[in-house]
């Protein structure tokens, strides 16, 4: 395949959104630590270990440890934004798939449906 006549595949990388952002704010009490650890868990999923995640947030990594297992509010808000995560990305593979149902007289073309469907058909 020519490089002029490749397909350009864009899916928008997730980002947390500003209302969302608010709500986790309210959420987590203006914890901003652990917000910003939600938003770095989130949008840079697998690209992180938790030793790199803490030290970028200035705690250590059993703090982000006991956070994910201990604190109920944070694992549940962690939770929710995956699950808003899996979400779009299910939307946006979708949107490439392009993916339609071909009718029968398409496949048989108009004369060979219209026999078909009149039982003309040997």
């Amino acid at each position: 395949m020519r490089s002029d006549k490749m397909v350009r595949i864009s899916i928008k990388p997730f980002e947390i959104k500003d209302a969302e952002m608010d709500r986790l704010k309210r959420e987590l009490k203006g914890n901003m630590t652990k917000v910003l650890a939600i938003k770095l868990d989130v949008e840079h999923y697998g690209k992180l270990t938790q030793q790199q995640m803490a030290d970028a947030l200035g705690i250590t990594r059993m703090t982000l440890y006991r956070w994910k297992v201990y604190d109920y509010i944070f694992e549940y808000e962690l939770e929710r934004q995956h699950e808003l995560r899996s979400e779009h990305y299910r939307r946006e593979y979708r949107k490439l798939s392009d993916r339609r149902r071909v009718s029968a007289s398409e496949i048989l073309g108009d004369a060979a449906y219209l026999r078909m469907a009149l039982g003309l058909s040997n």
